[in-house]
């Protein structure tokens, strides 16, 4: 017992590490920005009307958890990323706790081991929990439904079945796709524990009324035009969602038919009654993913992480079905690839983000009030600019975004150096090149930079 509790708590204490590591390396980049900025503002404004639920695909619960942790930790980079980090450690403890009640064997608690260590050192899920999203917040929450689903089931007492129902609002409040899990739920219940059927469809009916309003903000996003940011559906990509799922996106070509060749092996070494369920676990959300998206752009392995405890319970019962040092090699073998597979991402040359921190730091330095800043657009189309722009820099200068359309770049160039004390001009999207010639015919250079090894940096003044 003292043994098993040392060896959980070292892997959790491994598991919030890896997360906590490096967390304030990268400058936020555009959508973590745009969370911070956009997310975090009263829900009064954000369910106005107008306001952003109604146009932004994520549940209110995303928004309300950004919210107050906010309020309660501050709106610094570090401050909103520890709350992905912190609430996706549930998920380590609950793969554990899973794993030693779904495999009732004499190797249950040495496959709940492996599991925590699987979670702990996922490359994906720590790259997520760095990242101000609600994905890693999903995953945490969504594995600990699963793991109350499954005690439910198997104690079948109403205080079981309400930690499951209220587990489960709050993982659907946090990601619309948990929806997915909650079918892989019900299945659960159909194929393993049908004499919880009914107590299942009382969680799903209170679960469901619950989630009226869930029903008016879908309702209104389909009339919003929203169309998707990732890839459309292509077949091609499917077989590569696990490896990334289980190591990330740049160990993903490398790695790709090793990990589902394992998987496969791994899920045909289930006890009889778990085997065809865990299959359909692995398989059914990437298909529904697909389906979604030949007619939304979310084909990506993100929008399915909270069916990786399915992927990680399945490797951890194979690691401890062997004799103790094969198992050891094993589940070493396994942690190592996946601490490999996470290297490049705290390699120097990484970078999930422009140094926006720092190009900040040289603008704050060297412009005043006086000054135009003038900024490309991340998408000339639009005029559309990266979210970590506004975050990072709103003043001392004024900023302007050139080109914009139906604008016309040379009269504002004009205007900016005929009332500003000093132009500035630092492409940060498009390349800008007619602004730049703009500038140069009717301005005066006072000086370029090199910023923060990402940025150019340009002065005028008026002629």
């Amino acid at each position: 017992m003292h043994t098993r509790l040392a060896v959980c708590t070292v892997a959790l204490l491994i598991a919030a590490a890896l997360r906590i590591l490096g967390i304030s390396v990268q400058s936020l980049r555009g959508d973590e920005a745009f969370a911070a900025r956009y997310w975090t503002l009263p829900l009064a404004e954000l369910t106005a009307p107008s306001g952003l639920a109604w146009r932004e695909p994520h549940p209110f619960g995303a928004f309300i958890a950004f919210g107050a942790w906010r309020t309660l930790a501050g709106e610094r980079e570090v401050a909103l990323r520890m709350l992905p980090a912190l609430v996706n450690l549930l998920g380590a403890a609950a793969v554990y706790a899973t794993a030693r009640r779904l495999f009732r064997s004499k190797h249950a608690t040495q496959a709940g081991i492996w599991a925590l260590l699987l979670w702990a050192c996922n490359p994906y899920l720590i790259w997520h929990s760095q990242d101000v999203r609600n994905y890693a917040l999903w995953s945490g929450v969504s594995a600990l439904a699963l793991y109350l689903l499954i005690r439910a089931t198997d104690r079948r007492t109403w205080y079981d079945w309400t930690l499951y129902t209220l587990a489960e609002i709050v993982a659907l409040y946090l990601f619309f796709l948990e929806s997915f899990i909650l079918a892989l739920h019900a299945l659960y219940v159909l194929m393993v524990k049908r004499r919880a059927l009914r107590a299942w469809l009382v969680a799903f009916c209170a679960i469901l009324a619950a989630h009226i309003p869930s029903f008016v903000q879908g309702a209104a996003l389909a009339q919003s035009g929203y169309g998707g940011t990732r890839g459309s559906a292509d077949l091609a990509l499917l077989p590569n969602f696990w490896t990334v799922l289980l190591l990330g996106e740049l160990s993903a070509p490398t790695f790709g038919a090793a990990v589902l060749i394992l998987l496969l092996f791994s899920a045909l070494l289930l006890p009889t009654n778990l085997r065809l369920y865990f299959i359909l676990s692995l398989s059914l959300p990437l298909l529904a993913l697909y389906l979604v998206a030949t007619r939304l752009n979310v084909f990506d392995p993100r929008y399915i992480l909270a069916a990786l405890p399915f992927g990680t319970l399945i490797l951890a019962r194979m690691a401890s079905q062997v004799r103790l040092p094969f198992s050891v090699l094993i589940g070493v073998a396994m942690i190592g690839v996946q601490l490999a597979a996470l290297a490049p991402y705290r390699a120097e040359s990484y970078q999930k983000a422009p140094n926006w921190r720092g190009w900040a730091a040289f603008l704050h330095q060297h412009t005043a009030a006086g000054d135009t800043l003038i900024i490309t657009p991340a998408d000339p189309a639009s005029g559309a600019t990266d979210p970590a722009i506004a975050y990072y820099y709103a003043q001392p200068a004024r900023v302007l975004v050139l080109p914009y359309p139906n604008a016309d770049t040379e009269s504002f160039v004009r205007e900016a150096l005929l009332t500003s004390r000093a132009v500035w001009f630092t492409p940060t999207g498009s390349e800008g090149r007619e602004v730049l010639a703009a500038l140069e015919r009717h301005g005066i250079l006072q000086g370029k930079f090199d910023v923060a090894q990402n940025f150019r940096v340009w002065r005028f003044a008026k002629r």
